[in-house]
Order: structure tokens, then sequence, then C-alpha cells
């Protein structure tokens, strides 16, 4: 298909969704509608009420240049800066990863397990640990569902942690959630710092396999927030072995992982001396997605 100037909504649609196509995107229709609809100000809904009108030069222009970056692979997330998490919008770039929509199995889990735990009548504050926070998604929609939490949020990115403070201000979170630079635990102060929930959702892809990667999250999304070492487990040995000192007891280990990495996980919950109940809930693909696990 030529592209033409002067051209309507509904064919710089048809058009880019071609050339999306003939690069191997995919979903190139649904990416040239999100483009088109951010460049032009409006949402996907706003396009169909104005198919035919034809773009201004200064518009179709600010469109192509978006199209171009998306046919260079960069994710659309990144391209309009925005992704959505738990029904709340977060600011995105290529500092942090972007999450994931099964990502949200992670806070539902901690909210069931409060709902199992807490008394509804207590005012005792519940404190939550969110290692390797990225953009902060997931702090922050805990921090939306539970108004009583004080929550710490660590990551060894401190252009990560940027971002992070941007999307609690956002939210209007800031006030309850203690952003702080650092390895895993190494940057929490003092001694004796315990938590009712230490919930991360570490690197977890195999070295080897980081080049097998989509385009858009090989080379483009930070590769710190992706390289789970050797075997994709090396965060998980850390955690497992540093979150008992800062869970209270009763406390709760809560962790993404890669598929099939369950069969390797389980079984080392359930040999820890410091563990006495664990499980695993699976996504809606069916895949082991997120484990826990029970400080004796």
């Amino acid at each position: 298909m030529t592209h033409i100037q002067h051209a309507t909504v509904a064919y710089e649609l048809s058009w880019a969704a071609t050339e999306l196509a003939a690069q191997g995107i995919a979903n190139p229709r649904l990416d040239a509608e999100v483009l088109l609809a951010h460049s032009l100000g409006t949402n996907r809904a706003g396009l169909y009420t104005h198919l035919h009108t034809v773009l201004p030069p200064a518009q179709l222009e600010a469109f192509q240049q978006l199209l171009a970056r998306r046919l260079q692979r960069e994710p659309v997330q990144y391209i309009t800066g925005v992704q959505e998490f738990w029904s709340l919008e977060f600011t995105v770039d290529r500092r942090v990863l972007i999450p994931r929509p099964e990502t949200e199995l992670l806070v539902e889990t901690v909210l069931h397990l409060f709902s199992a735990i807490r008394n509804p009548q207590s005012a005792i504050r519940s404190r939550i640990l969110d290692v390797g926070t990225g953009s902060g998604c997931i702090a922050i929609a805990l921090a939306t569902e539970l108004p009583a939490a004080e929550i710490w949020a660590t990551d060894i990115s401190a252009e990560a942690l940027a971002v992070a403070a941007t999307n609690a201000y956002r939210h209007n979170v800031h006030q309850r959630i203690h952003f702080l630079p650092g390895d895993l635990f190494t940057p929490l102060p003092g001694q004796g710092q315990v938590f009712d929930v230490i919930i991360s959702n570490p690197p977890y892809i195999a070295r080897d396999h980081l080049s097998t990667l989509q385009p858009e999250v090989r080379d483009w999304e930070p590769r710190n927030a992706l390289d789970g070492g050797k075997d994709g487990l090396d965060f998980y040995h850390h955690l497992l072995s540093e979150a008992p000192h800062y869970l209270a007891v009763g406390g709760w280990l809560v962790l993404e992982i890669g598929q099939g990495q369950d069969v390797a996980l389980m079984p080392l919950l359930k040999d820890h001396k410091a563990f006495a109940d664990d499980f695993c809930i699976p996504d809606y693909a069916g895949c082991g997605r997120v484990v826990a696990a029970q400080k004796k």
C-alpha cells in the first residue's frame, strides 16, 4: 500500500497496520490504533468517530514519527509512555520493565493473604517490602488497596526508583512508600526491620535465553530486570536465603516465577528450615506463576 499525504484516519490506520505486519509485528492493527490515538490526543474509540477526517500535516508527521519507532521494535508502552496495571496508569520508559498483566496475580495473592490473616477491626499497620520494585507498580497497587499499610520498596537502579517515585506521586501514595536504592535487602536501615509480607518479581530469565526473546524485550527493556543468571534462579536463591531475616513470624514471602520454575523452587521451599507452609498459584494459562511461603 502506498502512503499518501492528506490521508484520512481510516487510510492511515490501514496503511500503518500493513507496514507493521510486514515487519512481523504482532497485533499490527491494535498498535496502529494506539499510536494514532496517542498522536491525536484521543483514545481508540475516538478514532472511529473520525475515520473520514483528513489528518493535518503536523499530526500526520507526528504519527509517522511514532510509527517509525515502532517499526524499530520499540515497545508501544515506551512510545506512549504509559502502561495500565491493576486498573491504574503507570509512567514507563526504558529505565523500567514494562508491567505485565500476569504480575497482577502477585497483588491478588497478597490481598488474599491479608484478608485471611488480618482482623478487619484491627488498626495495626501492615508492613510490606517490595524487592526490586522497578516502576513501582506492585507497591503502588498494594498501597491503593491497603490504606493502612506502610510499604518499603528497593531497587538497585536509582533510575528505576525515579520512575517509581513519579508513579507514587501520580497515585497519591508517595507518603506511605519508602523508596530505597540498593541491591535486594542491603538498603534497609538498621537492625530488626521486619515485614508482614516480602514480595518480589525478580529477574528470572536464564542468561542463555535472553538472545531468544522478542526484540521488544531483548533490545529495549533493561537487562538487569531480565537476567536471572545461568539458570534464571540466582535471585530466588538470594531471596530464600535472606528474606527470613526480615520476615515477622507468620509473615509471607511471595514471588513471581517464570514458566516451569515451580519445579525447581517448590522443593527448595519445602526443604527450607525457615518456612512452615507454602503454595504455588497458576496463572490463567495454567502455568505456575506465584509461589508463597510462610515463616515459621
